[in-house]
């Protein structure tokens, strides 16, 4: 199979040889043309598995050719503009946040610092469009862009799945654990967010806060796209959505080369098992934890003979200093600000790594807060009544039960948009953190195992108690909220 890759893309890397821009196509309909850009992925990953030098001076000249051309439809990530921090991202969201990731790429690829930059420059601009539940947001045409924000704005499961993508990248390129923590928010909030508990629906547009998901609502524009739904034309979000969580097992672990020696590293949490050789030697790893409805995580040894190695952990920037214990291991924290755990492993050597979150603000883009706990955002939930619009005869002929398009509006839209705020001044907002005894670990999108139960300020400076779901537990939703000072 590796073979016939290698002679399909050798036969279009010289079809494309130097005259020849592929950019410069005079056809271009979107920004389809662009997309090509992307190709470079798949260069990269063969001059990684093979060597050939071939690999490494296409993919250079694919990103040449994108930046040289006047023609091609979408140039956010050409190099002139990437540079100048001042120019904003736009075009067609799930290109430019796959895009991210190509001068990132061509920078470990040549060393020339100023791809690096780039990349850099990139992920700032990326940033002044990111709701508080990590996903790009975007206007009613799938387009990234700076006007008229707010914690409302759509965002597609295309350009969430395609950001988290570059994150995998950004990880294993340059080992910085901010960028797992950037995932793990994207993941567990706008991407769980847009998906049913039991994956038999998504809806290709979400948004962090919404009163209603319907093709044309009752307040702002009319999206035929605003539906949760198990099937839908185009197919591209779905097929997003079911690749997020294999993506996401894909780059839960990850190797390290250094001084200290080959080692593993702990990049995303949740519960796994990883087999490997280290040094010769076959490991396995065994992760028992519940998170991220669960800090406490332990990680379990299986090995041929006693090995050493250093095993890297992930501190997120929401923890407070984390608590390890392991036998006869030396702890200490690298220049990246992973915990380094070092010996000689064993079989039936266990690490015991507990995180420590608290209670934290998120700003949104329209000067808001909204409550975050470890990587879930909170969100007060808007009690719904759902219409099913779209049936699937084929599917129900076939047994399959549960498929179908919804839509879904408020029980009492007064109380849905009823003024709120947070108590700026109460220690963690006048929250606390409330366990629940009825919870399935097997299933915790379908019930929240963690709750935040506590007082919010309402209509005439009034106390009225609330209780916030995670943004993956909820349907319509508030996440944002102003601030005042708390009640006397």
């Amino acid at each position: 199979m590796l073979d016939a890759v290698q002679r399909a893309v050798k036969l279009t890397v010289r079809q494309y040889r130097a005259g020849s821009n592929y950019f410069d196509n005079p056809g271009q309909l979107g920004s389809g043309v662009a997309h090509g850009l992307m190709f470079l992925d798949v260069l990269e990953w063969l001059y990684r598995l093979k060597g050939d030098d071939e690999y490494r001076r296409a993919a250079i000249s694919l990103y040449d050719d994108y930046c040289k051309s006047k023609l091609v439809k979408n140039q956010a990530a050409q190099l002139s503009r990437l540079l100048d921090l001042q120019t904003p991202l736009g075009g067609h969201g799930p290109d430019i946040m796959g895009f991210l990731r190509i001068p990132l790429l061509c920078y470990y690829l040549t060393g020339k610092p100023v791809y690096r930059e780039a990349w850099e420059n990139s992920i700032l601009k990326t940033e002044r469009h990111l709701g508080v539940g990590g996903s790009p947001l975007s206007g009613q045409g799938e387009e990234i862009k700076e006007a008229g924000q707010t914690p409302g704005m759509p965002y597609e499961y295309c350009s969430t799945f395609y950001l988290m993508h570059s994150l995998i990248w950004a990880m294993q390129k340059t080992g910085e654990p901010r960028f797992g923590d950037m995932f793990e928010r994207t993941l567990f909030n706008a991407a769980q967010g847009a998906r049913f508990a039991n994956g038999k629906a998504l809806t290709y547009y979400s948004a962090d806060e919404r009163l209603w998901v319907r093709q044309r609502p009752p307040e702002g524009a009319p999206n035929g796209r605003y539906i949760y739904t198990a099937a839908f034309y185009p197919s591209c979000c779905h097929n997003s959505g079911a690749r997020v969580y294999p993506y996401a097992i894909s780059a839960l672990w990850m190797r390290s080369r250094g001084q200290d020696g080959d080692g593993l590293v702990a990049t995303l949490y949740g519960p796994c098992r990883v087999a490997t050789k280290i040094n010769g030697a076959t490991v396995k790893v065994v992760e028992k934890t519940g998170y991220p409805f669960s800090f406490d995580i332990e990680f379990a040894f299986q090995t041929e003979q006693e090995v050493e190695f250093p095993l890297r952990l992930r501190v997120p920037s929401w923890s407070g200093e984390p608590a390890v214990a392991a036998a006869g291991a030396a702890v200490t924290r690298d220049a990246r600000g992973f915990l380094v755990v070092s010996k000689k492993w064993k079989a039936g050597d266990t690490v015991r790594l507990t995180l420590k979150p608290a209670i934290q603000g998120r700003k949104a883009v329209n000067g808001t807060t909204a409550v975050a706990y470890g990587p879930l955002v909170y969100c007060l939930p808007i009690p719904e009544k759902a219409q099913i619009i779209q049936r699937f005869p084929q599917a129900e002929a076939a047994g399959l039960n549960g498929f179908y398009g919804y839509q879904y509006d408020p029980l009492d839209l007064a109380s849905a948009k009823r003024s709120l705020k947070l108590c700026a001044d109460k220690p963690d907002f006048g929250f606390r953190v409330v366990e629940a005894n009825d919870a399935d670990p097997l299933h915790p999108w379908d019930r929240a195992p963690l709750t935040l139960s506590g007082t919010m300020v309402g209509a005439g400076d009034n106390p009225e108690s609330v209780v916030l779901l995670p943004m993956g537990c909820t349907l319509l939703r508030r996440a944002c909220f102003p601030t005042t000072p708390a009640l006397k």
